[in-house]
C-alpha cells in the first residue's frame, strides 16, 4: 500500500513477445477477471490494459495500449502495478466481496476488529483479524460487503 487510494496488485516481469505482451505476477484475486480497459498505475503513470490473459499454469500476460515493442515494455520490467481504490466495486468475487487488500489495517464496520492480513491457500482466502485467534475464511458465511465497507458477521464465529 503506498497511499490511501492506490494499492499494489502485481509486479511486471520480462517481455513475452514482439507484440508488447509481458508477464505479470498479479494478485491471485484479479487473475480470473477481464482486466481489459482497466487503468493501472505504474511509477505514477496511468496505463490502460489492452489485453490480459492466462499463460501456462499460474502465469498471466498483460499488454498495455500503445506499448507494442520489446523496447517499450522492457523499461517496465520489475515495476509494481497499482490499482485505484475507486475500482473497489468493479471487482467482486463469487461471494460479492471485494479484494481484501483494500481493507488491510482498517476497522471492520460495526465492531472493533481490524483486518490485519490475508493469505491464499488452495484458492481460498483466509483473513487474520485482530482479537480472533484463528484465520477467518473470506466468504459470505463470515463477511458481507455493504456501502464500501466489509462487515464481519460475528454471529458466524460462534461454534
Amino acid at each position: 500500500m503506498t497511499n490511501q487510494h492506490y494499492f499494489i496488485v502485481g509486479k511486471l516481469g520480462k517481455p513475452h513477445s514482439l507484440k508488447g505482451f509481458q508477464y505479470i505476477n498479479i494478485e491471485h484475486f484479479f487473475r480470473n477477471f477481464d482486466l481489459k480497459e482497466i487503468t493501472f498505475q505504474i511509477d505514477g503513470v496511468n496505463f490502460i490494459v489492452e489485453e490480459f490473459k492466462k499463460h501456462l499454469k499460474n502465469r498471466n500476460l498483460i499488454k498495455f495500449k500503445s506499448y507494442d515493442t520489446i523496447e517499450s515494455i522492457s523499461k517496465l520490467r520489475n515495476m509494481n502495478v497499482k490499482i485505484n481504490k475507486d475500482l473497489l466495486n468493479a471487482f467482486l468475487n463469487e461471494d460479492k466481496l471485494p479484494w481484501p487488500g483494500f481493507f488491510i489495517g482498517k476497522e471492520l464496520k460495526g465492531n472493533n476488529y481490524k483486518l490485519l492480513s490475508y493469505e491464499v491457500l488452495n484458492n481460498i482466502y483466509f483473513c487474520k483479524i485482530s482479537g480472533i485467534e484463528m484465520s477467518v475464511p473470506y466468504n459470505s458465511n463470515f463477511f458481507i460487503y455493504e456501502n464500501d465497507n466489509i462487515i464481519l458477521l460475528e454471529s458466524s464465529l460462534t461454534i
